[in-house]
Formats: C-alpha cells, sequence, structure tokens
C-alpha cells in the first residue's frame, strides 16, 4: 500500500531543468597576423642551343639573361663564318664573357655567391668552358648559321614569301636563271631557285645558304 501512497507525491516531482551552453563570447583579441615569407629568389637560365651554361639570380636576371641572348644573336649575325670563339677577361672582382671577342654578359661577385664563392674569374671560367663546349658540336653550330645572312621574308613579282622552318632535301632538281628578289630595305638582293620539274610560277621559292642548302620560302 505504500507504493500506492508514492504515487501522488512522484507525480509532483518537477523534472529536471534541461541543461543549456552557456552563449560563447567573441572573443576580442586580433587574430595574429601570419609571418610573410621570404619570395624565393628569381632566377633565369642562359641557353644556347638547348644547352644550359649558366643561371644567375636577382631581380634583373631575366633582363639579363634576355640581353644576352640578343647580343649572341646579333653575333651570330654578324659572324663572316660559322665559327665562334669563347674567351673571359677580369679578375676575381668583376668578369665579362666573350663571343668572338665581343662582350655577351658581365659577372660580379653578387653573382658567383651562389656557387659559393665570391671569386668571379674562376665561376666564369666554368661558365666560358660550358659555352665553348657547345659550340663545338657541329650540330649546334649548324642549327644556329643555317639561316644567317638570309631574310625571313622576301618579295617577288609583287608577292610577298616566308622563310620555312628548315632546308629542303636536294634531289638535284634546283635550279635558277639568274633572278632575283627585290631588293630589301638594305638595298640587298637574293639569287632565287626553283623546282626545275614544276612549271612557273611556282608558290614555294629558294635561296641558297652558306651549306648550300635550299632554304624553301612559301607564298604568302
Amino acid at each position: 500500500m505504500q507504493w500506492l501512497l508514492l504515487l501522488p507525491l512522484l507525480a509532483q516531482t518537477p523534472e529536471p531543468p534541461v541543461e543549456t551552453q552557456p552563449a560563447s563570447v567573441p572573443s576580442l583579441t586580433p587574430a595574429p597576423n601570419p609571418i610573410p615569407q621570404p619570395e624565393a629568389p628569381t632566377e633565369a637560365t642562359l641557353k644556347i642551343g638547348g644547352y644550359t651554361i649558366l643561371s644567375l639570380r636577382g631581380a634583373d636576371s631575366t633582363a639579363r639573361v634576355e640581353q644576352a641572348l640578343q647580343r649572341f644573336n646579333d653575333i651570330v649575325h654578324d659572324a663572316p663564318q660559322p665559327q665562334l670563339t669563347v674567351a673571359v677577361r677580369g679578375n676575381d672582382g668583376g668578369a665579362v664573357l666573350l663571343v668572338n671577342g665581343r662582350g655577351l654578359i658581365d659577372f660580379t661577385p653578387r653573382d658567383t655567391i651562389p656557387n659559393g664563392t665570391s671569386r668571379v674569374l674562376p665561376i666564369a671560367r666554368v661558365w666560358a668552358g660550358r659555352l665553348k663546349a657547345v659550340l663545338s658540336n657541329p650540330t649546334v653550330i649548324k642549327s644556329l648559321f643555317v639561316f644567317t645572312g638570309l631574310p625571313e621574308r622576301f618579295s617577288y613579282n609583287g608577292a610577298d614569301f616566308a622563310r620555312g622552318a628548315a632546308p629542303a632535301t636536294d634531289v638535284g632538281r634546283f635550279t635558277t636563271d639568274g633572278s632575283r628578289t627585290a631588293p630589301d630595305s638594305t638595298g640587298k638582293s637574293y639569287v632565287l631557285f626553283w623546282d626545275s620539274q614544276l612549271p612557273l610560277p611556282q608558290n614555294t621559292l629558294f635561296l641558297l645558304n652558306r651549306y648550300r642548302e635550299f632554304v624553301p620560302y612559301t607564298h604568302l
């Protein structure tokens, strides 16, 4: 009977309150700023004939390499023969790399310190040695000189022609009657060749390069 007497008391017992999470208070402490990471040094690589010659670091490294490539192209263009010499002039404080006696690029200690030394001349000689080895490769030399002395475009009989990517295979069919291109801006003209087995006029004409190869030019 006692449990019957307890029933009204149990019915009047309030349920425990539902626990609630306290509202989060936004932090007034500012988030720490990320520590800036140092930028990787700018690096540019000088390549000749597809071979790496040297690498430079610094904000102006790309401009210096581009200038060296332009100088190299000018030297190749002006070379009387398909041959290039390499030399170094200077001392441990500074040096210049020479090609055919003309300055290609200057070096200072900031260029050699990444190589573990502040002495310029030994590193400049290493780089000169690499360039000399590359320019001693007959395949590289031919690729450099295959178009030297030839225009990218010429005009003939009022039509424009553009140079092809590589010399044509000579099977003994090229001929000429002495006809020449129209003079260029310097007044120079070139003897024209064509395929003797095809009727004239032809869409592709040819000029002879210094290797006695026939370079095609296609009508635009």
